[in-house]
């Protein structure tokens, strides 16, 4: 594999050392290329949905019915504070009823609650800081009983509710759907625990459904809880963050097809580079291990009106539904449900394109790291006393030699991981700079771009070693000792951060063994062997390169569209392109093996060029698969001729405005960054929220307001209503304010905490009256705002969402986070 030396060499022999090159360059880049082109469309296969008699014969899930009979239901918003959300539960607890008896029948023990109104309040910083949360549930939940006198239960979690632009057909309909038939399947096929459905409501505006759970009696029996969510619209489910191994073993050894899961879920929430969560952080938060399973792709429908039918299909509900349901027999079937750790496990877990799914703990890995950290070396040392024994060479000197090669090899190894950090670093920064968001609209336009800019970073570094460690590198095996080195320090790495929770360098043992495997097939295949270097390709490039790039296009599809909530498009290239670093490294060898470093570095050099200049003039969005998504929200000062409307996206969004708002709006824009990665913009708008405007009299009334004082402090009480909302506020100027609120009653609730800025009250009921008290230090006027939230906009509730969402280009939509469409302000109070 040594190539040949050119001084000297005649032109024949000049142009076949050229077309050696460009031949072998040509096979490795051509057949990496159509790996990758098969790797994605044979990862992303989803299973054939099955029918009710094909579930029944094969004893698996009913996609077809989940679809069909519920599925179907989510063709509106239903947010927390809207009409729909009402109808939504009462859907589920009519179905739910429905089951209930079918159990009975059976001789099945069942509990239903079809209207929870567990109260809860809770602290969280959602519209403002230090806001507090009066909430009266709607979970909606089922208990079947096992078999077993036990108690314990394992959880099955969906939340029903919408965002307020959303049909919620994947965020949450296909967990929903998934749930009810699981509920079904297990009527049929008596589980020996006892499992609990819960159908959580609020969970879009800061998981206050799971939150609710968490208070409720059934609570304190649930030993293990899978959740079932949407961050996507449709494709594949995936498990992206767990805390129990037991769990998620029996995942693994499951009967489940084409199963999904990586530990990166966990590390992405670890450092908040997703900017969304799920009640997976309540039940853990509580004590209780778990595992959450969503869709993830394609993030650009997430929250918005693509979230709907006409976006997913039974495919995806058979694909979540079959997995979930041969975990659920397993563990509900199981008799080692009590066994499950309620600390934070720590453990790899991971799919081999969907057809294989490993599990293992920490202490196993630590194992096979430790094994293959000794025993590479031991065996490379065996092959080379075997190869050099000709030259009657003593081990001593033997592995001195090695050992100075080893360290040339590993220099330069390392020289090319650092100039190829550094490409990376000015590819990403000039394509942020001149194309912002270039990777909401063609990811793999930038794949390749970066691709081009590593292997243009690796080339270089070789070209600048010295000249004699060139030499050594070229007329030796050293730079296929040093690839080893380097990936045995990788090894090495992997162990260390795993003890810091972070399980995402699990690909590093897996590079190192089928890099070490391959350099053993170099040492002992015969150089006259015609499929040689084949053979060695392949050893060492197959399995890493399925498992890197299965990473890629993960975080290629989880965080791609994530830009318009915040993340940094910088974040994007660098997971990716480190990712694409470990994957061109191992080509470092096969640099030597080609030759003619200078050309091909200056190929490369072009390749780079040409794929900027393409990048550059790629257009970020598009109607498709990649609209650029919009939040809105609209404040209004009842009474007043003009409301605000407040729009945010990562770029792009003055272009836009320009297009789509009247002249009036548009002389009123005005923009700034937002949230450091952000821009939002705000204009004045005669388009007035329905119930905030004087066409509804009466819509907010705030009555018996009293104040009672001793020689400290005053109580100030009253109560409110509102007609047409479920979800009002309460906030205390902090202008006006000079001493925090710690003391209040909300609802007959008393509550106490440090610096109360906010109350948000949510009811079950229109018209329903919130009783309020608050403590204030006497001869200390407070300074109080009473508004309502509304989140209705399907009948022109909202013109100004309406209004716009009709002028948008093709390339752009209209995304909520969480709740309140529309505030409208409508008292300004001193008590």
């Amino acid at each position: 594999m040594k190539p040949a030396h050119r001084d000297g060499s005649s032109t024949s022999t000049l142009r076949k050392d050229y077309k050696r090159t460009y031949r072998l360059y040509g096979i490795a880049l051509t057949a990496l290329l159509l790996f990758s082109y098969f790797i994605h469309g044979y990862r992303t296969v989803l299973p054939t949905p099955l029918s009710d008699a094909q579930a029944r014969d094969r004893h698996d899930f009913a996609g077809y019915h989940a679809y069909n009979e519920y599925l179907t239901h989510f063709t509106a918003p239903h947010s927390a504070n809207t009409r729909e959300n009402g109808v939504m539960r009462d859907f589920i607890a009519s179905v739910a009823y429905g089951f209930q008896a079918e159990a009975t029948k059976r001789g099945l023990t069942m509990d239903v609650v079809g209207n929870d109104t567990t109260e809860i309040a809770v602290q969280q910083d959602w519209f403002v800081p230090n806001e507090h949360w009066f909430v009266r549930s709607r979970n909606v939940m089922v208990r079947l009983h096992g078999q077993t006198v036990k108690e314990d239960a394992l959880l099955v979690n969906a939340h029903y509710d919408s965002v307020p632009s959303s049909n919620g057909v994947t965020d949450n309909g296909m967990g929903v759907s998934v749930a009810l038939e699981l509920i079904r399947y297990f009527i049929d096929h008596p589980p020996r625990n006892t499992i609990i459905f819960l159908f959580n409501n609020f969970e879009e505006g800061g998981l206050i459904g799971a939150k609710a759970f968490a208070n409720h009696p059934w609570y304190s029996t649930v030993k293990l809880f899978i959740n079932l969510e949407g961050a996507g619209a449709g494709g594949r489910a995936i498990m992206f963050r767990s805390s129990n191994l037991n769990a998620v073993q029996k995942i693994a050894r499951s009967s489940a097809a084409l199963k999904h899961a990586s530990p990166l879920g966990n590390d992405m929430f670890r450092f908040r580079l997703l900017k969304s969560d799920t009640d997976f952080s309540v039940f853990t938060g509580h004590g209780i291990p778990g595992v959450d399973i969503a869709f993830y792709s394609p993030r650009s429908h997430y929250h918005t009106v693509r979230d709907d039918l006409a976006h997913t299909s039974p495919h995806s509900v058979q694909y979540m539904g079959q997995i979930v349901l041969k975990a659920m027999e397993d563990i509900a079937n199981s008799d080692d449900l009590l066994e499950t750790s309620h600390e934070q496990e720590l453990y790899y877990y991971y799919d081999l394109l969907g057809r294989v799914m490993f599990a293992y703990s920490f202490t196993t890995a630590q194992f096979i790291h430790a094994l293959a950290l000794v025993l590479v070396p031991l065996v490379s040392i065996f092959l080379f006393m075997r190869k050099e024994k000709a030259r009657h060479q003593s081990l001593g000197s033997l592995l001195k030699e090695k050992a100075c090669l080893t360290v040339q090899g590993l220099l330069a190894s390392i020289a090319a991981f650092i100039f190829a950090l550094v490409f990376l670093a000015i590819a990403s920064l000039m394509m942020v700079k001149i194309n912002p968001s270039m990777t909401y609209g063609d990811i793999y336009g930038a794949a390749l771009y970066i691709f081009a800019a590593v292997l243009f970073g690796i080339q270089l570094s070789q070209i600048v070693l010295p000249q004699k460690m060139k030499q050594n590198l070229v007329s030796t095996d050293a730079i296929w000792y040093g690839n080893i080195g380097l990936w045995w320090l990788s090894v090495v790495v992997a162990a260390i951060s795993a003890s810091f929770k972070i399980a995402t360098f699990y690909v590093f043992i897996h590079i190192f063994v089928f890099n070490a495997l391959a350099f053993f097939a170099h040492l002992l295949l015969p150089q006259t062997f015609k499929w040689r270097s084949a053979i060695i390709f392949v050893i060492q490039m197959t399995v890493p390169f399925i498992l890197l790039l299965e990473l890629v296009y993960l975080i290629m599809d989880a965080l791609r569209h994530a830009t318009a909530d915040g993340t940094p498009e910088i974040a994007i290239y660098m997971l990716m392109g480190v990712l694409i670093i470990f994957i061109a490294l191992p080509l470092l060898p096969w640099i030597y093996v080609a030759g003619n470093h200078r050309q091909a570095t200056a190929g490369t050099g072009v390749a780079f060029i040409f794929l900027f200049t393409i990048c550059t003039a790629l257009q970020p969005f598009n109607g498709d698969y990649s609209p650029n998504k919009l939040i809105f929200k609209q404040e209004y000062n009842a009474g007043d001729s003009l409301a605000t409307v407040i729009i945010s996206t990562a770029t792009g969004l003055y272009s836009i405005l320009k297009q789509s708002l009247s002249t009036q709006e548009l002389n009123s824009v005005d923009c700034s960054i937002f949230n450091k990665y952000l821009t939002r913009c705000t204009y004045q708008t005669d388009l007035l929220p329905m119930y905030g405007s004087n066409s509804t009299l009466n819509e907010f009334v705030l009555s018996d307001i009293q104040k009672t004082c001793d020689e400290l402090n005053c109580v100030s009480s009253g109560y409110f209503t509102s007609k047409n909302s479920l979800m009002c506020r309460i906030h205390f100027e902090p202008a006006a304010n000079e001493h925090p609120i710690e003391h209040i009653w909300v609802k007959g609730m008393e509550y106490r905490h440090d610096n109360i800025s906010s109350i948000i009250t949510y009811v079950n009921e229109y018209e329903e009256p919130v009783t309020f008290a608050i403590e204030y230090p006497k001869n200390k006027p407070l300074e109080t705002r009473f508004s309502c939230f509304y989140d209705e906009w399907i009948h022109q509730e909202v013109p100004a969402f309406t209004t716009l969402r009709d002028a948008l280009p093709e390339n752009a939509v209209f995304a909520i986070r969480g709740q309140g469409l529309a505030l409208v302000h409508y008292k300004n109070v001193t008590l």
